[in-house]
């Protein structure tokens, strides 16, 4: 179904809308993926609800086959009305957006998979919410689980951030972190969380086990004795002393740490090019 849309008052244009807005996102369930790549890969994914997508006339070519296999809805924006849905900020060239479910499930489900978690305590930076996403996806892992207090995955920036992986990772969100750990290692996995202020590195501990679960730290204060304390090991990350930096940025000590985690585990090789 492809309809044009041509002003701001059209019902479809007005929920898309509101999800530009985090109170929308919260009572709909529902966040927007911009950029024709995205839309596509979206359209591709089946593990996620897409319940409409905004075309350019310039991109309805790319979107439009995806749109009809499924059935969705598709809306052909006249003017700049898709820079109402984008914003105003960096880059404000997408083509097509997308309206697609959040991937929301309770952390103890998140074992499935590889059996690897990567976790984060109140991770503020939506931009470092994103990649830890995307890296997490890269590496295997079975999903993401954030405390409160993080910034939200599905506000643009983060959304960007992941370049696609959010609409395949699945996310967790939980008020109370410790008692999440604490409810996982009953479930039989071990816990380990990283600090610059531990004894022990990283490589010195086995992080080939499974069911594991990778803690990081809030960019400014790390670890809260919470975290700590539910946790079965705190290790750190070898840093070259006297430099003046005091500690990775948050995404990078993640793609070490899961490094540690898979060595040993060969990844899946992407198909060869036909």
């Amino acid at each position: 179904m492809r309809e044009s849309v041509s002003g701001i008052k059209h019902p479809a244009f007005r929920d898309a809308l509101a999800l530009t807005r985090a109170g929308g996102r919260v009572a709909t369930g529902r966040f927007l993926v911009e950029d024709v790549k995205l839309v596509v890969q979206a359209l591709a994914t089946t593990s996620i609800s897409v319940y409409a997508v905004f075309s350019t006339p310039d991109a309805l070519p790319v979107v439009e086959p995806g749109c009809a296999a499924r059935r969705i809805p598709l809306y052909v924006l006249s003017g700049g009305l898709i820079q109402k849905l984008i914003g105003t900020g960096y880059e404000t060239s997408a083509q097509a957006i997308a309206v697609v479910g959040q991937n929301r499930v309770e952390p103890l489900e998140l074992l499935g998979g590889s059996g690897l978690i990567l976790c984060g305590e109140k991770i503020q930076d939506p931009r470092n919410v994103g990649v830890l996403i995307r890296t997490a996806d890269a590496i295997g892992a079975s999903g993401l689980l954030l405390s409160e207090g993080s910034a939200e995955p599905w506000q643009r920036q983060s959304v960007r951030s992941t370049t696609g992986s959010i609409l395949r990772l699945p996310l967790a969100l939980t008020p109370d972190l410790p008692g999440a750990l604490n409810a996982l290692r009953t479930q039989g996995a071990t816990v380990v969380s990283s600090s610059g202020s531990a004894e022990k590195l990283a490589s010195e501990l086995d992080l080939t086990i499974r069911p594991l679960v990778l803690v990081l730290g809030n960019e400014q204060d790390g670890i809260s004795a919470g975290v700590r304390a539910a946790s079965d090991s705190v290790v750190k990350l070898p840093m070259a002393q006297n430099t003046g930096a005091d500690s990775y940025n948050v995404t990078v000590a993640a793609g070490m740490l899961l490094y540690e985690a898979i060595r040993g585990f060969p990844l899946p090789l992407p198909p060869d090019p036909q």
